[in-house]
C-alpha cells in the first residue's frame, strides 16, 4: 500500500489506491495490478485516449503494451489486469498502473 508521502508526491488520492490490488510477479521484477471490480475493457474504444499518453509496443483485440514517459512498459488486458515492467520501485509502479487506469475511467 502507499505511504501519505508517495499519495502526496504522485497526486493519487487514496480512493484511487483502493481501487487497485498489487502483488509482485513471479518474476519478482514486475508488478501486478488487479482491479477490485471486474472490468471488460474495449481496448479498440480507448485506443486513441491511450495512444495520446502511451506508446504503443503492441496492440491485440486481447491486450495491449504500453509505454509511458518514464520508460515502464504497461500490459493492460481487456478485464483490467495490468502488468508493470522496468519501474525503478514499487511506488513508481504503483503510479504508473493508477495513471493508465485514470485513462480507462475518463474513457
Amino acid at each position: 500500500m502507499h505511504r501519505a508521502s508517495e499519495l502526496s508526491e504522485g497526486k493519487i488520492t487514496g480512493e484511487e489506491a483502493e481501487q487497485l490490488f498489487f502483488k509482485l510477479c513471479s518474476d519478482h521484477l514486475s508488478i501486478e495490478a488487479i482491479p477490485r471490480t471486474s472490468l471488460k475493457l474495449d481496448l479498440a474504444r480507448l485506443k486513441d485516449q491511450l495512444l495520446s499518453k502511451y506508446e504503443a509496443l503492441m496492440w491485440t483485440p486481447q491486450f495491449v503494451v504500453l509505454k509511458n514517459e518514464a520508460g515502464q512498459e504497461i500490459t493492460l488486458r481487456r478485464d483490467g489486469r495490468m502488468v508493470v515492467r522496468k519501474a525503478l520501485s514499487e511506488a513508481e509502479a504503483h503510479r504508473a498502473a493508477i495513471e493508465v487506469m485514470r485513462v480507462v475511467e475518463s474513457g
